[in-house]
């Protein structure tokens, strides 16, 4: 067995930080590995079935840290960028490794900056162009704040160049591909993607966005135009709720909601471990999803998928014909009606990777590591 040379602390804190550490976890515990690998859960996503059963199913390491944090943004931030920042000195590592673009990934970018240890960011160069959304913010922060930046694709790697971001920019900072980790993630757990002989009459929704469920009106909305949509094409909509949209749900039509929209063909879940919902991707026709990584899961389980947003960070997959932009209820028809033929479309294309990711970020870490 390998001597460890090197100390990484992990900040994960929210359900696709777990599905990409999994497999960077994985390769960072093999016999010949060079690093010590400590974990940090936030707290940002508290509830068991949005965190506890991911560590279980994944087979995460159990977190060296755990903190307790308020519900509130803003009080939580703080108290992130405090608990990491205690860890940085109690663990001393010398790299603190941060997925996408949650508040957790922003707290620990801020508290290794101010710790003098360099931030490492997974996923780097995303872009929506929406800065309403928190996720935009995080992320140009925290690729401003990295030394070392990993990015899924080329088309990140360019936005991070015309942003004054690349190798040399400014001392010690590094950026390259290396694929994506969900792609890992996806093949070690779900395999190959499986096409049925003929459709399911079945499509997989996820929707939790403020900007779709917070305003009662627009729910109701996206709600009737998915069910309009489902029934004139006989289609059962299988719909993990999440506790934020149900919560909405409620308001709106009571306690019987589940009995409501069921007689309207949706198919109602409680929100679904990740090998729960790789079995879902691989039993349907097609994707409706307002979520990041959702997107690419599709492209991965070769699924179109319709994206209930305005912009996407994934322009890739709109650009390829792999999935279409759907900004408000009023347009899905639309949208659907630009949907490709799944046969029509090159689903080996190259965008993310050939799935080891993972054995890229670990051997240029080192090498940046040793200087």
């Amino acid at each position: 067995m390998s001597q460890h040379q090197w100390t990484l602390l992990t900040v994960i804190g929210a359900r696709p930080q777990w599905m990409k550490a999994s497999a960077l976890s994985r390769r960072l515990a093999q016999p010949d590995s060079l690093f010590s690998e400590r974990i940090l859960h936030t707290g940002q996503h508290y509830a068991h079935n949005m965190s506890g059963a991911f560590f279980t199913e994944l087979g995460l390491p159990k977190a060296d840290h755990q903190l307790e944090v308020s519900t509130d943004p803003g009080i939580r931030m703080g108290q992130m960028m405090q608990g990491i920042a205690n860890a940085i000195r109690q663990d001393r590592p010398d790299a603190v490794i941060l997925y996408g673009d949650t508040d957790s990934t922003l707290a620990g970018a801020w508290a290794a900056t101010r710790c003098g240890v360099p931030a490492v960011h997974i996923e780097a160069g995303l872009r929506s162009f929406d800065r309403t959304m928190p996720e935009e913010i995080n992320r140009i922060l925290t690729d401003e704040l990295s030394s070392l930046l990993f990015c899924p694709s080329d088309a990140a790697v360019e936005q991070l160049r015309r942003e004054g971001i690349f190798t040399g920019s400014r001392p010690g900072v590094r950026v390259e591909v290396s694929g994506d980790l969900m792609l890992d993630t996806a093949r070690h757990f779900g395999g190959s993607p499986a096409r049925a002989a003929v459709p399911t009459q079945r499509v997989l929704l996820t929707m939790h966005r403020p900007s779709n469920v917070d305003d009662l009106g627009r729910l109701k909305h996206w709600i009737d135009a998915l069910a309009s949509s489902a029934i004139s094409r006989k289609w059962t909509v299988v719909f993990p709720v999440h506790p934020r949209t149900e919560k909405g749900l409620e308001t709106l039509f009571g306690a019987t909601w589940k009995e409501q929209m069921e007689g309207r063909g949706f198919e109602i879940h409680p929100p679904a471990g990740y090998l729960k919902m790789l079995q879902w991707l691989k039993s349907v026709d097609y994707v409706f999803t307002d979520s990041g990584g959702l997107q690419k899961e599709a492209f991965f389980m070769h699924r179109p998928a319709v994206i209930l947003r305005t912009t996407t960070e994934w322009s890739e997959l709109v650009d390829g014909g792999y999935a279409e932009l759907c900004e408000s209820p009023e347009v899905l028809e639309a949208a659907l009606s630009r949907l490709k033929p799944v046969n029509s479309l090159d689903w080996n294309a190259v965008i993310y990777g050939n799935g080891h990711a993972a054995d890229q970020i670990a051997k240029s870490l080192a090498a940046w590591l040793k200087g």
